[in-house]
C-alpha cells in the first residue's frame, strides 16, 4: 500500500468563489495540495480578470505544497469525429497549459473526454501524444481515463511527460498497477466517500486528488469535517 499519498483538494469546492482566496481556505483546511479548477464560466482563464490571476499567481508564490491546473471537464471531447468539438477542447486544455505556465504548477490534469475510449486505442493514443505538443518540456501532463478501452492507450505514450491518473470507479483497475500512474481521483460529497481500501493500488503512487461528487460552494464545516474523514481513511493502510 502508498507510503506517501499526498491529499490535493479541488478549488471546485467552493464553486463560484476567487480562486485565491479559494486556494487560502483549502490549505487552512488541512489539505496537502491544491488542484487549481479551470472549468467554465467562473475559471476559464481567458474569462478571468487580470487581476484574479495575478492574485492567484502571487497567493501561490511561496506555498509549499504540489500544485496541479485541471483543464476543463464540461463539454470537453479530444476524440469527437466533430473536428470543430474537438478543436474547442483543446483550445481549452491550451488555456488550462498556460495557466499551469504561469503559477508554475508541478504539473496538469487533463480529463481528454467523458466518454469512454472508442474502438481505436491507438488512434486516441496519438490525439492524447498530439496534445502533449502543447506544453514545455519541463511540464507534466496527467490524463484521467476513463472506460475499460482505457488500458490499451496507455503503453502508447511514450513521452516521459505523460502520466495517468485513475478515477476511482471509472477507470479500469488495471491502471492502479500502471507505471505510469501518478494519482487516484476520488469525487466526494459530505456524505459519501471512500470507506475501503481501494484494491491493487501500486505502492508509490504519490498523489490522492479529491474533487466535489457536485460543483457547489460548500460550508467550511462541512468541507473540515469531509477531509478529516478523507485522511482518516487514507491513513489507515498508509
Amino acid at each position: 500500500m502508498p507510503d506517501r499519498l499526498v491529499i490535493m483538494c479541488s478549488t471546485d469546492f467552493l464553486w463560484g468563489a476567487e480562486v485565491p482566496e479559494i486556494a487560502s481556505f483549502l490549505l487552512r483546511s488541512g489539505c496537502e495540495g491544491l488542484v487549481i479548477s479551470t472549468e467554465p464560466p467562473h475559471y476559464l482563464p481567458s474569462l478571468m480578470h487580470r487581476s484574479v490571476l495575478s492574485a492567484l499567481k502571487d497567493s501561490l508564490r511561496n506555498v509549499d505544497v504540489p500544485v496541479a491546473v485541471r483543464s476543463p471537464e464540461v463539454d470537453t471531447n479530444v476524440f469527437s469525429p466533430n473536428p470543430h468539438i474537438a478543436n474547442a477542447s483543446i483550445k481549452s486544455i491550451e488555456e488550462a497549459v498556460k495557466l499551469a505556465y504561469l503559477i508554475d504548477a508541478d504539473f496538469l490534469v487533463v480529463r481528454p473526454s467523458n466518454k469512454p475510449i472508442g474502438d481505436n486505442p491507438k488512434i486516441a493514443a496519438r490525439k492524447l501524444q498530439s496534445l502533449m505538443s502543447k506544453v514545455t518540456r519541463h511540464q507534466y501532463m496527467a490524463f484521467e481515463l476513463i472506460g475499460k478501452r482505457s488500458e490499451l492507450v496507455v503503453d502508447e505514450l511514450i513521452d516521459n511527460r505523460a502520466g495517468i491518473i485513475y478515477v476511482h470507479g471509472q477507470s479500469p483497475e488495471a491502471l492502479l498497477t500502471h507505471r505510469k500512474t501518478v494519482g487516484v481521483s476520488l469525487y466526494v460529497s459530505e456524505e459519501n466517500y471512500p470507506r475501503r481500501v481501494i484494491p491493487g493500488m501500486r505502492g508509490e503512487i504519490p498523489y490522492l486528488l479529491i474533487n466535489p461528487e457536485r460543483r457547489h460552494l460548500f460550508r467550511s464545516d462541512d468541507f473540515r469535517r469531509m477531509l478529516l474523514r478523507i485522511k482518516s481513511w487514507r491513513n489507515n493502510f498508509i
